[in-house]
């Protein structure tokens, strides 16, 4: 814009108050996303943390379980090892077939593999001596187990050979084979039952279990410390934005008001009344506007009469549209003078267009339009009309009906002239008496329609004999 224009219509530009307003209320947003995000992020890797300790206690846990329950079916199998009567004394298979189930119902549940997974999740180097401790203690506790069971099975073998190959043994000493069957047995309960070695870890297994546990826990009680002290900090910087945010927008709804909405509820008032628009107290865009309408105001009051008249006339024909019959049927409802409607409806219209595309088409309903208005024409098109895609209408005032058949007959010659089909149908009032306009239209509609079949029949009887 120029610089004389802008001096000519004043203000200040939209841009002075959006862009700084735009650019506080982004920094702001953007400081809002930034802390929520560092919430969110924050509360997400307490939660991890959480799942985290829990695995660990559950992992540890499911260690000391499963290496209880293998030495709780041991020492039950070293209190009756053999049943039966003397003589013909076997192996107490119960224990054993527990034991070995346990082997294979969580064999993930094993001291070295708990351990593995504790270095995998990154636990820290306290924890992960503690779980490896308790894990040689569960892998010295089986290698006992084994040793004992093998002592026994060896004198007093199994039977059951699915249970003898899922039972795993140790391999005996020549010591261990230079003993009597009653030494072995013995020697085997002694390694169970009252072996120090035995006992001594199962107590540093509870006892490493134990500092494993309370170690992670202090380690998680500790971090998820830090982090609520975090979230805390972000929370309360983040209701800081927020209400900078807040008053951020409530002055922009206050610039906005006073220098836009404001002036555009007035020009709104102004514009309804259809009234010349003035220019103060707004932005200059607006006031461009005011500019703009003012002046489109005066083209408007010069254009009505042209676009009333092209509102009112059919493109294609020039004859006045079916809006024009309508308000000229109402100008003539309660006139008293004779009066008639003529309706024409263009034969074979889909038929031309089909064959010879819509341009013929075109071409027909304009040679139909010259043919109704040279037959029926008061002096002005006034009286003449398309009202449809292929329908026209002649409203006729003062005549009769000799009138009538006088150009109808000149219409059929224009249409032999221009060699098209066109079908007619009209009334009078003389006809109908009271009802007027709406029982003219009725009636011509119906003998328009009637001579329309009559044609279409005619046309499929020539086309059946060809």
């Amino acid at each position: 814009m120029k610089k004389k224009e802008k001096s000519e219509i004043g203000g200040f530009a939209a841009n002075s108050l959006i862009i700084p307003l735009a650019a506080v209320l982004a920094a702001v947003i953007v400081c809002i996303t930034v802390l929520t995000m560092s919430v969110n992020r924050t509360s997400s890797d307490l939660t991890d943390l959480m799942q985290q300790t829990n695995e660990y206690q559950r992992l540890s846990k499911n260690m000391q379980g499963s290496a209880m329950v293998l030495s709780g079916t041991t020492t039950s199998f070293m209190n009756s090892p053999l049943v039966g009567p003397p003589g013909q004394q076997q192996v107490n298979v119960g224990p054993l077939r527990a034991y070995v189930a346990e082997l294979k119902e969580h064999p993930d549940q094993r001291g070295p593999e708990i351990a593995a997974k504790f270095k995998e999740m990154g636990a820290s180097e306290e924890v992960q001596g503690y779980i490896e401790a308790a894990s040689q203690d569960a892998e010295q506790m089986r290698r006992t187990e084994e040793y004992a069971i093998a002592l026994i099975l060896y004198d007093h073998p199994l039977y059951d050979l699915d249970l003898l190959e899922a039972i795993p043994t140790a391999t005996l000493t020549d010591e261990d084979l230079a003993l009597t069957a009653d030494e072995r047995l013995e020697k085997a309960k002694k390694c169970i039952l009252e072996g120090r070695d035995y006992s001594q870890c199962k107590s540093n297994l509870a006892a490493n279990i134990d500092k494993c546990t309370t170690t992670f826990n202090e380690e998680f009680s500790d971090q998820a410390e830090d982090g609520k002290k975090h979230i805390s900090t972000l929370r309360i910087a983040l209701w800081v934005m927020i209400g900078v945010l807040a008053i951020a927008m409530m002055l922009t709804f206050m610039a906005f008001y006073r220098w836009i909405i404001g002036p555009m509820r007035q020009y709104a008032q102004q514009i309804n009344s259809d009234q010349v628009l003035k220019r103060r107290g707004a932005i200059r865009e607006l006031r461009s506007l005011v500019l703009a309408h003012n002046d489109l105001l005066r083209r408007r009051n010069k254009l009505e009469t042209i676009l009333r008249t092209a509102a009112e006339t059919d493109a294609l024909t020039g004859l006045p549209n079916r809006y024009s019959l309508e308000r000229y049927a109402l100008e003539i409802d309660d006139d008293d003078a004779p009066l008639a409607v003529m309706l024409f409806d263009v034969n074979f219209l889909k038929k031309v267009n089909d064959t010879q595309g819509h341009l013929a088409g075109d071409q027909l309903l304009r040679t139909a339009a010259l043919c109704i208005r040279e037959s029926f024409s008061s002096g002005t098109l006034d009286n003449c009309y398309r009202f449809g895609g292929d329908e026209f209408a002649a409203i006729l005032r003062d005549c009769n009906e000799e009138d009538i058949k006088n150009r109808i007959e000149r219409f059929n010659r224009n249409l032999e002239r221009e060699k098209i089909s066109v079908s007619v149908g009209y009334a009078y009032t003389d006809e109908i008496g009271e009802g007027r306009f709406k029982r003219l239209m009725a009636l011509a509609d119906k003998r328009m329609y009637a001579e329309k079949r009559a044609v279409h029949k005619r046309e499929e009887i020539l086309g059946s004999e060809e």
